[in-house]
């Protein structure tokens, strides 16, 4: 199961791989501001959690692209949440290093996002 996943992720067109590569960056980056920002701690729990929610899906589909589904449930309300906890903070600056990194990853979310419903979209309409 794990070699088909993992011949499956190296079959992806170089810049979807590296599209991956860049959400573990940014997310993992939020690691420099765990300890100053609540919120970032819920973004660390997001994407810790999507791994194993993420098993399920591809041991049922076998499409690697199924496992974009947790994505949708726990980084769907990042996108609400975020934002919110930015305009809740006195001290919150779009110029900080926090700040760009909180809009880089909220961009990297949409974007994620809107591929993994996609592909939601496209597993059921070709196994209708």
């Amino acid at each position: 199961m794990l070699e088909d996943a993992r011949q499956q992720i190296t079959s992806l067109p170089r810049p979807v791989q590296n599209w991956m590569l860049w959400l573990n960056v940014v997310f993992l980056t939020g690691l420099l501001f765990v300890s100053n920002h609540e919120g970032v701690r819920w973004v660390i729990a997001a994407y810790v959690v999507c791994f194993p929610v993420a098993v399920p899906f591809y041991i049922y589909t076998r499409d690697i692209a199924m496992s974009g589904v947790p994505h949708i449930l726990f980084w769907t309300p990042l996108l609400i949440y975020l934002p919110v906890k930015a305009a809740e903070d006195p001290n919150f600056s779009l110029l900080s290093l926090y700040g760009v990194w909180t809009v880089l990853l909220l961009l990297s979310i949409a974007i994620s996002v809107a591929f993994d419903v996609r592909a939601v979209l496209k597993h059921f309409s070709f196994n209708a």
